[in-house]
């Protein structure tokens, strides 16, 4: 029997991803892959993974999982409600099932896009280099009810380890450098993006998130003075009608609207991650500041193997505490006592 977790509930848009496809853009394929990469770093860093593997991105909320034989997990990125057999489960640690064993994920504690790691990585199609999916494009695979989620590989883990939980989910300002139209826009439009306060709107997906400004609508009449051309992630589109929007994961490879700015490689899966409604500011920065701060965030990526933890399991989280041993026999207390 071959061991893997049997998809009995799954939220919509949920699908496999990696890192993604490199490469093909001149073809009119994009990137892709995770939204939050720095979360698939650490189910490679919790699964003592050698290289980036697949897992199930999830948005918004997760489902149910029944495992098949047994199966060694962890879940990280944005925090849901998880609860194995019942029982209250610490995110982002490993997580051993058994076989029969049922694994809950319901909604966003906080953040948006979760993930879910087995070990080696979740086993499906390899289309163009990657396994990740796109469901415009059709690449890939998208899991349905009553399909199997199966690991790459099969391996013990002797210790059950977890990671603390990452600060970036706590960040309200986000760091932008110019785009390639910020000049065709207004000073008041520029002194906008760091002055006013952006709200995450309900209308995302993985291609892109729209933002509502406090400011108001952005300038709509540039976007009729620019021709269609390559655009990258991160890039802040402002559409005909003066509602801005940052490109993600799946973004097309070229665009018309206008692009006044580009959220910095480093700070791009932090805005992603930001819940619906959740208001923020913008800052302003050069090159420099942003290569820096990239040399920064894939510093704390690699070095996450090293943050590892041993899980303990706090005592309010045993329900069945009392059927322990905890005390061996009885003794007086004064037996080395001399009269």
């Amino acid at each position: 029997m071959q061991a893997g977790l049997e998809i009995e509930r799954l939220s919509m848009g949920a699908t496999i991803q990696d890192s993604g496809r490199r490469g093909y853009r001149r073809f009119g394929v994009t990137k892709g892959g995770a939204v939050d990469p720095y979360a698939l770093a650490e189910g490679r860093a919790l699964l003592g993974e050698t290289e980036v593997s697949a897992a199930l991105e999830m948005i918004g909320s997760g489902g149910q999982f029944r495992s098949i034989g047994s199966n060694v997990v962890a879940c990280t990125g944005a925090e849901m409600k998880l609860h194995l057999n019942d029982q209250k489960v610490a995110w982002r640690r490993t997580i051993g099932l058994e076989d029969g064993d049922r694994l809950a994920i319901g909604g966003c504690v906080e953040g948006t896009f979760g993930y879910l790691h087995l070990l080696g990585g979740i086993e499906s199609p390899i289309v163009l280099g990657s396994r990740s999916a796109h469901s415009q494009a059709e690449l890939g695979w998208a899991p349905k009810l009553g399909e199997k989620l199966v690991p790459t590989q099969q391996r013990s883990v002797s210790e059950h380890v977890l990671l603390s939980r990452p600060s970036y989910f706590d960040e309200r300002v986000i760091r932008i450098i110019e785009g390639p139209q910020s000049h065709m826009f207004s000073r008041n439009d520029l002194l906008s993006l760091e002055h006013a306060e952006f709200t995450v709107s309900r209308n995302r997906n993985r291609v892109g998130v729209r933002l509502d400004c406090s400011a108001g609508p952005l300038s709509a009449e540039v976007g009729t003075t620019i021709a269609s051309d390559a655009i990258v992630a991160g890039d802040i589109q402002v559409a005909a009608d003066g509602i801005a929007a940052v490109l993600l994961a799946d973004f097309q490879p070229i665009g018309g609207y206008p692009r006044i700015a580009t959220v910095i490689s480093a700070d791009l899966h932090k805005l992603a991650q930001l819940a619906t409604g959740t208001k923020f500011k913008m800052k302003m920065v050069d090159q420099q500041a942003a290569y820096e701060a990239f040399v920064e965030y894939r510093s704390r990526i690699d070095s996450l193997p090293e943050k590892l933890e041993a899980a303990v399991r706090r005592p309010e989280d045993i329900a069945d505490l009392l059927s322990y041993s905890l005390i061996d026999g009885v003794v007086s207390g004064d037996e080395d006592e001399k009269d």
